[in-house]
């Protein structure tokens, strides 16, 4: 997944911005970004839905978002959750604190609003911030709602714990008998107070209120974490499925590579992530987990991972699948001997032959190809056996080393036929027929002198 840059639209000058990672907490999701000037902007979202975008300097050291990125989970960019997020959310507008409370007023409950307001505690002075609160409270009240009175005032509890009204409130016998209740956390209470709720759920309750809420991205975090906390195959099981409904197969591969550091010994991720390398055709990445985590492989994913790079002709690196054929070639002597061969041809065209050699002596079987390399490798430096070298070359389809052999063995031996003819021989293949004919006539000038 590559690199992606955050566009929040503001008034003045749009801002550019490099996030560098996501943390969820309870309902917020916290994006944390850099400009160009590396200062720290915080993007806040609530149940999956953007509030605004903030300027960071300093944090309070109790506030609630210090705690949110000291508890929360929190996930690295680039990653498929903050992806969706953003994507889910475009475009993105900054609002100032004002136009905040009327952008939340309509979508959430007072109880929700209030709670939101605690997430800028670091940015906004905390008597406005109290005060908005209060305004809130005193709106149920005076509509008679004394649960949803309670319900704002406990979340004023965990904002400002030793303020004096908080406290007065808080211990009013108008609320004793909804203290009880949360006391005793009644199924009752659960109906009324959502957040209250979410905090106490089960797992799977928890699960399936995200989901009736369509928070899938919440959804998938929650189910990532209980998989982590309980690596079982069924967790395993529900959590892949649950991607498979909700991400592509590149977002999917992203995440399975960091289960797979995360839990390396959990074998069904490793397979799952051979299998999408095998899909994505990154044969790279397929041969660095089949030796790293010493897969093996069934005839099925044997087949398919063989035909890619005989298809490929190993276009990477080659030097980088040297662990992976070492142990392939060992495991399957009889199946991939033709693929050894490929491997040797794609060798010898980016290394020299001393390197090829030095490289291929930790391989357990020697196959007649590699019996030539140790050939060439012996008379690499031999004037002698130039015309040996070059037809050595020739077999591995390596024509300009071919070629540069055949005219040492042409200098060396001005009276000779023989290079002569390998040389137009080797520039036919080459489709240069002005050189190939040349070479043809210069050595029946020769035969002729002879």
């Amino acid at each position: 997944m590559n690199p992606m840059t955050i566009h929040v639209k503001q008034p003045k000058k749009d801002l550019a911005l490099v996030p560098s990672r996501i943390v969820f907490y309870e309902q917020m999701q916290l994006v944390e970004t850099f400009d160009d000037q590396s200062q720290c902007h915080m993007l806040f979202f609530y149940k999956q839905k953007y509030l605004t975008a903030v300027r960071t300097t300093r944090l309070k050291l109790h506030s609630y978002i210090a705690r949110a990125l000291k508890e929360g989970t929190a996930y690295e960019s680039p990653h498929p959750f903050l992806q969706a997020l953003i994507e889910m959310n475009t475009p993105l507008h900054k609002v100032s604190y004002p136009q905040l409370k009327k952008k939340i007023a309509g979508p959430y409950s007072r109880q929700e609003q209030a709670k939101v307001l605690t997430f800028f505690e670091s940015f906004i002075p905390k008597k406005q911030l109290f005060q908005d609160m209060k305004s809130l409270f005193y709106q149920y009240r005076r509509e008679g709602n004394m649960s949803g009175a309670y319900r704002v005032i406990r979340v004023m509890r965990d904002f400002a714990p030793n303020n004096k009204f908080v406290k007065e409130m808080a211990n009013d016998l108008s609320y004793r008998e909804l203290t009880n209740l949360y006391l005793e956390q009644s199924h009752t209470l659960m109906e009324r107070d959502p957040l209250f709720k979410e905090t106490y759920a089960t797992f799977e309750d928890h699960q399936r209120l995200l989901e009736q809420e369509h928070r899938w991205v919440e959804a998938s975090s929650h189910l990532l974490t209980h998989f982590y906390n309980q690596p079982t195959l069924e967790n395993y099981q529900l959590y892949r499925a649950y991607l498979s409904r909700h991400f592509d197969c590149d977002s999917r591969t992203l995440l399975l590579e960091q289960m797979s550091q995360t839990i390396p010994s959990f074998p069904s991720v490793t397979e799952d992530l051979f299998q999408h390398y095998l899909v994505k055709e990154n044969t790279d990445a397929a041969a660095r987990l089949y030796t790293e985590r010493e897969l093996m492989l069934d005839e099925e994913q044997f087949k398919q991972m063989t035909t890619l790079l005989e298809k490929n002709r190993f276009h990477e690196d080659p030097v980088n699948f040297m662990p992976f054929m070492r142990r392939i070639t060992a495991q399957h002597p009889e199946e991939t001997r033709e693929l050894l061969d490929a491997f040797l041809i794609r060798l010898l065209e980016t290394m020299e032959i001393e390197q090829v050699h030095d490289s291929l002596k930790s391989f357990p079987k020697k196959s007649s190809l590699m019996r030539k390399v140790e050939r060439m490798n012996e008379i690499r430096e031999d004037l002698d056996c130039m015309q040996e070298l070059g037809e050595l070359y020739y077999g591995f389809h390596q024509l300009e080393k071919s070629i540069e052999c055949f005219q040492m063995e042409m200098e060396l031996k001005p009276s000779t036929p023989e290079p002569l003819r390998w040389l137009s021989k080797v520039y036919a293949d080459k489709q240069m027929m002005d050189e190939s004919k040349a070479y043809q006539q210069l050595c029946v000038d020769v035969q002729k002198w002879a």
